[in-house]
């Protein structure tokens, strides 16, 4: 069988770079986290991406479509959202995988097709471990920071990095998803400027529900395991009460310590997701007699599943 001489050169250097980037992170074991790797954060090590079929390969090397790569799954939405017929979106982290998910040799063939890459930029593991990497494999990538213009919280590698999982964030990144498109492909920016403006103004009338929704109970605090709701809680008013610290399942005085608070709380429900592991959770609900309760901030249908995710926290913090 005849191997193309290009396809040859590609897969020897995505080997290369990834054995550097393993090398430079000074952890060996893959799905650990390579700025710490005592630190993990439970996502499903089975997770595998789907890659680009044919037509859409086909469609990108035409010229036909733009092919933007994102780091979560709700961003694939936002960019689908502005660029419309004229993009293919991908998620480099894919469905059910965590923040420490290394991609795979097929992922950076199909990045390195990629004519922009839009970074979270608010501190996410998987960015800090891999843009590197992403860039040298395909220099010509326009790279677009999607929180620009957020107040972060937190600062540096200490950063909550789930932006994403506001609405009012999401506005933000849904006017930066266009000026990255706009920047790589200007002769279609009136095209994904009546996009994103259709969009922002679903995400609007998204956020003026959930604040009103959201603005009468007389209790504000909720328990989650992982702490991907801060942003979502800052918007809203809310307190997050996060179970799990650095990717660290609790320990049995942790489990204690959140029991009682959810008693002084008044707490019946501890919110998990899917890609995390429920055991200290489940623990810690049954120490104060409440429930677990799935809610996912990685779901691509994004208002839809925002409006459902503040549903259930005015039903469950009544």
């Amino acid at each position: 069988m005849k191997i193309k001489k290009s396809s040859f050169i590609l897969t020897a250097a995505i080997a290369v770079l990834l054995i550097a980037a393993v090398s430079f992170s000074g952890c060996l074991d893959f799905g650990h986290d390579h700025d710490d790797c005592s630190d993990h954060d439970h996502g499903d090590p089975n997770a595998a991406y789907d890659p680009l079929d044919d037509e859409s390969i086909d469609s990108v090397l035409n010229g036909s479509k733009i092919l933007v790569a994102a780091s979560v799954i709700p961003q694939t939405e936002f960019i689908e959202k502005v660029g419309g017929s004229r993009v293919i979106a991908i998620s480099m982290i894919p469905p059910g995988a965590g923040h420490n998910f290394d991609p795979s040799p097929r992922q950076l063939e199909d990045l390195s097709k990629a004519r922009l890459y839009m970074q979270l930029g608010s501190g996410e593991p998987f960015e800090r471990n891999h843009m590197r990497t992403f860039t040298q494999l395909n220099p010509n990538m326009t790279v677009i920071n999607s929180s620009e213009g957020i107040t972060l919280i937190g600062s540096g590698r200490s950063a909550d990095p789930h932006i994403w999982t506001s609405p009012r964030c999401a506005i933000v990144m849904v006017e930066n998803t266009y000026r990255g498109l706009a920047a790589v492909d200007p002769a279609n920016a009136s095209y994904y400027r009546a996009n994103a403006d259709a969009y922002i103004a679903e995400l609007e009338s998204l956020d003026a529900e959930l604040t009103d929704m959201l603005s009468g109970m007389s209790s504000r605090n909720f328990m989650v395991y992982h702490p991907a709701w801060g942003y979502f809680a800052r918007d809203y008013n809310l307190n997050q009460i996060a179970i799990e610290v650095d990717g660290k399942e609790p320990s049995p005085r942790d489990i204690v310590r959140f029991i009682n608070i959810a008693k002084e709380n008044n707490i019946s429900v501890i919110f998990v997701q899917e890609q995390v592991s429920v055991t200290g959770a489940t623990a810690i609900a049954e120490g104060f007699g409440g429930s677990v309760y799935v809610i996912d901030p990685l779901a691509k249908n994004y208002i839809e599943n925002m409006r459902y995710v503040g549903q259930v926290l005015a039903e469950k913090m009544a």
